[in-house]
């Protein structure tokens, strides 16, 4: 028997809908009629890799069922687009995509009605759709699709995407389901890329990596972070990027010394330590890349000494990466030189983060994290040293597990640079 809605949830008694009025289409129609490269997000991979999306939905549900999860929901967002190949966006209209870990069960749909074409048109899966409009609200699809779904005991959500907005028709119409974490099946598969996959990562950082030169180059003293920046937005795009999504990080003399901090109308002086942090995406995927550089004349002592021991800690971080090393085993190998050069406390975030359609998923390399590295793992190197007051030194590089060890994707020069001189 179910329980009554929660306090405070709507008894959701309006009259059934009939469930989609689009026909079903099969995968092969579905990509047959899908536009390649059609997806804002550059994606590369309908009708040209055939079965991708299949693989990937099967490697999901063998996650679901050794984790005893009877079905994973998904909202809008890069996990769901891993899956599907499309980018539906995540807006006020509630849409969550149940995934059963059956692998001959369709996937069952709650969905804006004004979004269901779309669904139709481009996705290559068996799905059941429970559209829903403005007038009439989610509550009668959000039922239907839970009768669909009634023989589920575990459902999987996204613990970092999924809002209170989803979760709260999940608690009203699913009311006896346990919730588990929908990263422990997610991760383990994307964090292992494709070629493909690969090849955009590749594409990406040599983007940011001509898109670098070219600005640093033009650096002068007296120039304002703020210009620095749109120039570096500019050189990005021009350069073959396909957007910016996160307003570089253009830090001079002791705004450097914020790892999160922000660009700022401050003048760049002769001296200052100047650093850059920026991402762009090729095929929707990341790259992310920083370089410190002092500008207009030599460093004095202390920077020399800080930059020194940032540039062994990433060397050291790089040289730890292989195949059955673990994510803590880079973490610390990375903070050693750092910690033996005396500046330990002030190294102060972790050494890296996964890279993929997002700019920060699985792996994390931290202490604590014993994930075993495996071959085609794609993450970031980013040792650093901020020193309140005075500034901070950064030096960032993406690098691919190989069968044999690794590969840094990054290649841009990380020795001390003086520019603007």
């Amino acid at each position: 028997m179910r329980r009554p809605p929660r306090s405070g949830a709507k008894p959701c008694k309006r009259k059934l809908r009939s469930q989609s009025k689009f026909p079903r289409r099969t995968p092969a129609q579905a990509a047959a009629t899908h536009a390649p490269d059609s997806n804002a997000y550059g994606n590369e991979y309908f009708g040209k890799e055939d079965g991708v999306f299949d693989q990937r939905l099967r490697d999901l549900r063998q996650q679901l069922r050794v984790r005893d999860i009877d079905c994973l929901a998904l909202v809008p967002g890069f996990n769901l687009q891993y899956l599907t190949g499309e980018n539906f966006f995540l807006l006020e209209r509630p849409f969550i995509a149940f995934i059963p870990a059956d692998e001959d069960a369709d996937w069952i749909i709650m969905i804006p009605e004004l979004e269901a074409p779309a669904w139709e048109r481009t996705v290559p899966f068996k799905a059941t759709l429970f559209p829903w409009t403005d007038e009439n609200g989610p509550d009668d699809a959000m039922r239907q699709a839970a009768e669909k779904l009634a023989g589920i005991s575990t459902l999987g959500v996204e613990y970092l995407r999924m809002r209170v907005l989803e979760q709260n028709l999940i608690s009203c119409f699913l009311p006896d389901v346990r919730i588990a974490m929908g990263e422990a099946v997610l991760d383990p598969v994307r964090m292992h890329k494709d070629s493909a996959e690969i090849g955009s990562l590749r594409r990406a950082v040599q983007v940011l990596e001509t898109a670098l030169e070219d600005v640093v180059s033009s650096v002068r003293p007296g120039m304002i972070e703020r210009e620095i920046c749109n120039r570096l937005t500019s050189a990005v795009l021009q350069s073959g990027g396909e957007m910016v999504p996160l307003e570089p990080l253009v830090q001079s003399g002791p705004n450097a010394a914020l790892p999160h901090g922000r660009t700022e109308e401050r003048r760049v002086e002769a001296g200052d330590m100047l650093l850059i942090d920026f991402t762009t995406t090729v095929g929707g995927y990341y790259a992310d890349m920083t370089r410190t550089f002092v500008v207009g004349k030599q460093p004095d002592e202390r920077l020399h000494d800080v930059y020194a021991a940032v540039q062994a800690a990433n060397r050291a971080g790089r040289e730890a990466v292989r195949p059955g090393a673990t994510c803590q085993d880079v973490d610390r190998a990375a903070r050693k030189p750092i910690i033996d050069a005396g500046f330990g406390e002030y190294f102060i975030h972790r050494t890296g983060h996964g890279l993929g359609l997002d700019v920060h998923e699985a792996p994390g390399i931290v202490e604590g994290n014993e994930t075993i590295l495996e071959e085609d793992m794609v993450f970031t190197i980013e040792p650093g040293v901020y020193i309140d007051g005075w500034g901070g030194v950064r030096i960032e590089d993406n690098v691919l597990v190989t069968s044999d060890g690794h590969e840094s994707l990054t290649t841009f020069d990380r020795s001390l640079r003086i520019i603007g001189a």
